[in-house]
């Protein structure tokens, strides 16, 4: 698919605020609505006693640190019910040994089997932890859709505090406390984009405070958990998020769960204290490997993975993991293979896609979906044929609430839920038609724009500009992720000195580029891009647009871009 480029307007030297930073770096920084130094010193320099919110702002916080105090006191057994994804997975590990560590309670967890039992509580799910001993239920990352099923466990004398970060339904659980930053009856709040494993830090973050048992600043050491599960969220790393994130890569840097060091060796990312894993290598190497246990077999293996002590344990578990991502990859490249076929067939491409295929894994057709909305700009929703039922996700695009939208088509569909830009659903095979008419519609009354993959360029840059000073202004705006993206930068009118295909197949072009007046040359490496790249020869000129990074290599630091697009120069 053709891509557009667009770049941000020039700033002109009267608009200049803070003259000690490079040009480039301040226009970054304004297009992300930094105004004034205050700002800009909350966004450079996070701090964790300050930026952190009162967690007692949040609605039902102080009925649930009771309730959950109350069960320390007489001893009762909880079940952390949580959902398969990374999210979930860190929040139940978050919530399980923070609980059996610093209150030495009687916890135990409970992840869904993705393909068996779907999302969120079920009957059969509130039968077995009854059966365990348990009195209460403390959902994370899930619960605030599932009406009927916490209507059944107060029916069986088992309490459930929800506490959850997705979009809240006209129906709302009535469960003993729900703790949900996007619940319409949270008022005082001042943050609503809290991950699941965030919303679960408020919690104990509130609990640290009321319990004289707990050091508060033992929460610290939990940060790891919270960063991982944040970034592989994608929800915006600004404010709260950003701190969390920020402090959680520091304790990530010399964490003692050797689950996250020997994904650490999987993923091939070298830290230490001085050299702290970045957002980008958990959102690209960690967070997808623990995502594959409960896409391909059960969550409950990253689950273990994180909570293992045991140094041999671990390693067999993450082998275990690794060989589940590799199957993953394949799988999903299968699925955007037959799916991108039959929308080349296509005479136009409709406003949304909508496929089914019994053939298609469950655990996989969300990410696969994901990636189909990036490549096509627009909603997709892809679905599970079981039976003569159909479940599956559903990604979008900026400007398009995947979830108001199905709630139009309410009536037919069995169950929905999720965010403005990911959801899941179910429905009979027999309502599909309807459905597919009926969201089709919906898509063209709500999406009134032409749709195309559009890169936004940040600044444009002369060759002159790139140097290791604004590489490193750049690096300071870490974390960065949704919300914080990294930086896309314009530049023109470069000549190409050599060009190298690398990779299987050529899949790869490395570039080296430099311009007739700058006695330099610069290295960028354009990763997938290697295909159609004989239309560019030696010594034409091109444009780029590209990440500024630092290469390590041979102990060696250099500068590289890391080309998103490019083009033929017109100049």
């Amino acid at each position: 698919m053709e891509k557009k480029w667009e770049v941000f307007k020039a700033l002109k030297k009267n608009e200049r605020r803070f003259p000690e930073l490079e040009r480039i770096t301040e226009q970054i920084l304004l297009n992300r609505g930094f105004k004034n130094e205050k700002e800009l010193e909350t966004f450079f320099v996070p701090d964790y006693e300050k930026d952190l919110h009162d967690p007692f702002l949040l609605n039902d916080m102080k009925k649930a640190v009771e309730r959950v105090l109350k069960a320390h006191q007489k001893k009762e057994k909880i079940c952390i019910f949580g959902d398969y994804d990374a999210d979930g997975v860190t929040a139940s590990a978050l919530m399980v040994s923070f609980l059996q560590n610093e209150l030495k309670m009687d916890v135990f967890s409970y992840i869904p089997d993705r393909e068996e039992e779907g999302y969120g509580l079920s009957l059969e799910a509130v039968d077995y932890i009854k059966e365990q001993g348990a009195s209460l239920i403390i959902t994370v990352d899930c619960g605030i859709t599932n009406v009927k099923e916490i209507d059944y466990a107060n029916e069986n004398d088992l309490e459930v505090i929800v506490l959850d970060h997705h979009n809240v339904l006209d129906e709302i659980p009535k469960a003993l406390a729900i703790i949900d930053p996007k619940n319409p009856k949270e008022k005082k709040y001042p943050f609503r984009e809290l991950a699941g494993v965030g919303v679960a830090f408020k919690f104990l973050q509130a609990l640290a405070k009321k319990s004289p048992k707990i050091k508060e600043d033992s929460l610290k050491w939990y940060l790891d958990l919270v960063a991982v599960g944040t970034i592989a969220d994608c929800v915006p790393l600004l404010n709260e998020n950003r701190t969390l994130v920020r402090f959680g890569l520091m304790v990530l840097a010399k964490t003692k769960r050797v689950g996250f060091r020997q994904l650490f060796q999987n993923g091939r990312i070298q830290i230490n204290e001085s050299q702290l894993p970045t957002a980008q290598q958990i959102a690209f190497q960690v967070a997808p490997r623990i995502n594959a246990a409960g896409r391909m077999k059960h969550a409950k293996i990253a689950y273990q993975l994180l909570m293992e002590k045991n140094q041999d344990q671990a390693s067999q578990l993450a082998i275990l993991i690794e060989k589940q991502n590799q199957e993953r990859q394949k799988v999903t490249t299968d699925i955007l293979k037959k799916v991108k076929k039959e929308i080349d067939n296509l005479k136009s491409l409709p406003k949304v896609i909508i496929k089914y295929s019994p053939d298609w894994k469950i655990g996989i057709i969300g990410l696969s979906a994901g990636r189909l909305a990036e490549e096509y700009a627009r909603p997709v929703i892809l679905l599970q044929e079981k039976g003569d039922f159909l479940r599956g996700s559903g990604r979008s695009i900026s400007g398009f609430n995947l979830v108001e939208a199905l709630g139009t088509q309410e009536k037919l569909l069995q169950r929905y839920g999720g965010h403005d830009q990911a959801a899941g659903l179910s429905m009979s095979k027999e309502n599909f038609s309807k459905f597919q008419k009926g969201f089709e519609f919906e898509a063209q009354k709500r999406i009134t724009k032409k749709l195309a993959k559009t890169l936004l360029a940040d600044a444009e840059v002369d060759f002159k500009d790139i140097n290791h000073k604004l590489c490193d202004e750049i690096l300071m705006l870490e974390p960065f992720g949704k919300g914080n993206e990294v930086p896309i930068l314009f530049l023109k009118g470069v000549k190409i000195i050599n060009k190298k295909l690398l990779g299987n197949s050529g899949k790869h072009l490395k570039l080296w580029i430099g311009i007739e007046k700058e006695n330099k040359i610069l290295e960028a490496i354009a990763f997938g891009l290697g295909e159609g790249s004989e239309k560019i020869t030696i010594g034409e000129k091109i444009d780029l647009l590209f990440c500024l990074e630092k290469n390590n290599w041979n102990g060696n630091q250099g500068l590289q871009l890391r080309v998103l697009d490019y083009r033929k120069s017109k100049q």
